[in-house]
């Protein structure tokens, strides 16, 4: 018979309990966010947490059930950048190497940074708010989110970043463009829907700051000799 984990001495049976049912509770809300802010009447997840308000991000109320946990430990799920770490995976049962909850943290912050202006070195300078953001820039921001990359990356070192594989995704795929005499440029996919920061303009769009844009003519995409996606996903 499997040993379990020891359950700490100050928590109670009914705090062990009740810190089940609150990641219970996320790992519904992770998996249909929709249908959470539906009933809960805000589009905040937190207020559907017990013990949390109704005004605080995902994050702190991820925060707040995982705490003091009965799983052992205390640790964020989220880093101050909104990016996925390492709790969010080993803390909650069952959520390790979980796309949809990786998707969904990439897409909120590509979809966040929409309608910013490019910039040359754009958000290099670390995972805080940048005023406007490059190619590589942008899509080291989202990659992060979803808990990949140490630090911002440019298009020509990103192929050798740890939990970067070669060729497309289930859920994201990157499209870079860094070999030797080539304008360096990179692109993502999430889950069908493409966004890029710069780049060349046309029937799809992009040529701009950051935007989503349809999908582009296989000609640009063919353009991309690197194609990449984040382990797992």
């Amino acid at each position: 018979m499997r040993s379990r984990a020891p359950i700490p001495e100050e928590m109670s049976i009914e705090a062990v309990v009740g810190r089940i049912d609150q990641i219970v509770a996320m790992q519904q809300q992770l998996a249909d966010p929709g249908a959470a802010a539906a009933q809960s009447g805000s589009s905040s997840v937190a207020g559907t947490i017990p013990g949390t308000t109704s005004t605080g991000s995902f994050s702190d109320a991820l925060n707040s059930a995982m705490g003091t946990s009965a799983l052992g430990g205390t640790g964020a799920a989220a880093d101050t950048s909104g990016a996925l770490t390492p709790a969010l995976a080993t803390a909650i049962p069952g959520l390790t190497g979980n796309a949809p909850a990786q998707v969904q943290a990439m897409t909120n912050m590509a979809d966040s940074l929409v309608g910013k202006p490019y910039v040359i070195g754009g958000g290099h300078g670390g995972w805080g708010p940048s005023s406007g953001y490059d190619c590589s820039g942008f899509v080291s921001a989202v990659l992060h989110a979803g808990g990949y990359l140490t630090a911002p990356v440019d298009t020509t070192a990103l192929p050798n970043q740890a939990g970067m594989e070669p060729g497309p995704g289930q859920y994201v795929t990157v499209y870079d463009r860094a070999l030797p005499g080539q304008s360096g440029h990179v692109i993502i996919e999430i889950n069908g829907q493409f966004y890029e920061s710069g780049g060349s303009h046309g029937a799809w769009g992009g040529g701009g700051g950051v935007e989503k844009i349809g999908t582009p003519s296989a000609a640009y995409l063919a353009s991309f000799p690197t194609v990449l996606h984040p382990a797992g996903l």
